[in-house]
């Protein structure tokens, strides 16, 4: 992990606490890095040995985890619901279950996260869930599965917002769209992957299990292979990366306090987290993981809309792999508008959010007629991760301070299962068979949401114009490079938009 000294008055206590034997608390002098200079091949190189090791761990991972959450959409065609016996809002309650233990498992990883080195957090939570995982193939009730979805819930918790800081402690700002994008299109890889291994197992006459069951049993399996990767290979210290040299080492570390920002720590700073309460990028966080997830009923809740118009399971699964495609064009869509557009993030969110609210009113409209246009719709209104990426990287940009990071990102992730434990509640078949109540309801979310984006750009602009005029009179005093500031007080750090 990296982490550097505060200021002469922070460095006090240094103590070296160790953790299953490894040594957390690793300290870093920036005035050892002042002489380091590189040329832009050192930093594309070193960039490139970043993107080889530590990049497809954390697409692997975040695979994984989408596996292990799809797999329940699927499941449910392929004989849970009756092997289960489940019943009214039974299977909703499956997911809202899960995402109750998420957000309860936020406030816990806040201070986690901070406090230990990403990687053993991380590494030791995939184990654990990819273990519960395993264990969803047992219950043979309603009951007994949804404590084990709530078990797995709790563990997937830290992945998401400990990637956001692993993306914004290992690449500098500009870096930062392109290679959330690239971990974020695994959701639409899971899926496409997902569906073909539902239907093969379904295809398969041998199996001494149902078919759900062993699905989540090879998505456990899947899962420990990508944890154990994540543990044995993902470095605790940049600095210390067993893939670089000694001089890529001192570049890698330089070009990230060029930006002013320390890396990761180990300490937590009360400061910081009363600066969160009223802090507006805190709440932009909050809302927009609300917002984000509320609207998600399409993806979950595809399946069984495909499955409810006549379709057997083999069928639904062919009309609906093809919504992860979708899903993954649209994320390269969202990159490639940032590549020609780098400083028009909110611009393409917003565009990118009209995908979802025509794939929505598609249903709402045609979903009693049902053919091609409910297909085609719900693979339009699954397509939320596209923008997804974009609305992380603006956290990872904008963000500053150890403690900051660690409760802004797990804020987002706060409201992400706040909107995902309640929208599972008015997409209710059995009260409401067409759905129509969850897809107005996404309408007029996405619709906020796009206000709320613009909202954003404007106070970020507001507030560059503002320090722009502090720096040219002069009143912007100069910072130590081993202040641990967060975006508020580094009055030199300017927002991304």
């Amino acid at each position: 992990m990296i982490s550097v000294s505060n200021s002469s008055k922070d460095t006090e206590k240094n103590i070296d606490e160790k953790i299953f034997g490894i040594t957390s608390n690793v300290e870093i002098i920036p005035e050892q890095y002042d002489d380091v200079e590189y040329t832009p091949e050192e930093e594309q190189e070193v960039v490139k040995k970043i993107d080889k090791i530590v990049l497809p761990l954390l697409c692997f991972v975040f695979f994984s985890q989408y596996l292990d959450k799809q797999s329940l959409s699927y499941a449910a065609v392929f004989g849970l619901k009756k092997d289960l016996k489940l019943t009214g809002n039974e299977y909703s309650w499956l997911t809202s279950g899960f995402y109750l233990s998420q957000l309860a498992s936020q406030f816990v990883y806040i201070y986690l996260l901070s406090r230990f080195p990403i990687k053993l957090v991380t590494g030791i939570s995939i184990i654990i869930w990819a273990g519960v995982c395993m264990c969803l193939a047992a219950p043979n009730s309603f009951s007994g599965m949804v404590v084990v979805r709530c078990f797995l819930g709790f563990f997937e918790g830290c992945v998401s917002p400990a990637f956001v800081m692993v993306t914004s402690n290992y690449y500098k700002k500009s870096e930062h769209s392109l290679r959330t994008s690239i971990w974020i299109s695994m959701n639409a890889i899971a899926q496409i992957l997902c569906s073909f291994l539902i239907y093969g197992l379904g295809k398969n006459p041998h199996l001494k299990l149902a078919t759900w069951k062993v699905a989540f049993l090879v998505c456990g399996s899947v899962t420990i292979v990508a944890g154990s990767l994540f543990l044995g290979f993902v470095p605790f210290a940049l600095k210390d990366a067993w893939f670089l040299n000694d001089r890529q080492k001192s570049i890698a570390v330089k070009r990230i306090l060029v930006e002013a920002d320390l890396g990761e720590k180990d300490n937590w700073n009360w400061n910081q987290a009363r600066e969160c309460i009223f802090d507006w990028g805190t709440w932009f966080s909050f809302l927009g993981g609300i917002l984000v997830t509320i609207t998600s009923g399409p993806i979950i809740f595809s399946s069984l809309i495909i499955n409810d118009m006549g379709y057997n399971s083999f069928k639904t699964i062919e009309y609906g792999s093809p919504s992860g495609a979708v899903q993954f064009l649209f994320i390269w869509v969202g990159a490639a508008a940032l590549y020609f557009f780098p400083k028009q993030r909110c611009i393409v969110i917003c565009l990118l959010t009209l995908v979802p609210i025509v794939g929505n009113i598609m249903l709402l409209v045609m979903r009693e007629r049902g053919g091609w246009a409910v297909i085609v719709g719900s693979w339009l209104g699954a397509c939320i991760t596209s923008f997804y990426a974009i609305l992380l990287s603006l956290n990872a940009s904008n963000i500053r301070g150890n403690t900051k990071k660690s409760i802004v990102n797990n804020m987002f992730y706060i409201g992400y299962c706040v909107g995902c434990v309640i929208y599972a509640q008015w997409w209710n078949y059995s009260k409401d068979p067409t759905y129509k109540v969850g897809l107005c309801v996404d309408i007029a979310a996405w619709g906020f949401f796009i206000c709320m984006v613009m909202i954003y750009r404007f106070k970020c602009i507001y507030e560059n114009k503002k320090r722009d005029k502090l720096l040219e009179s002069g009143k912007i005093p100069e910072y130590s490079e081993s202040d641990d500031l967060t975006d508020v007080q580094d009055l030199r750090h300017r927002y991304s938009y």
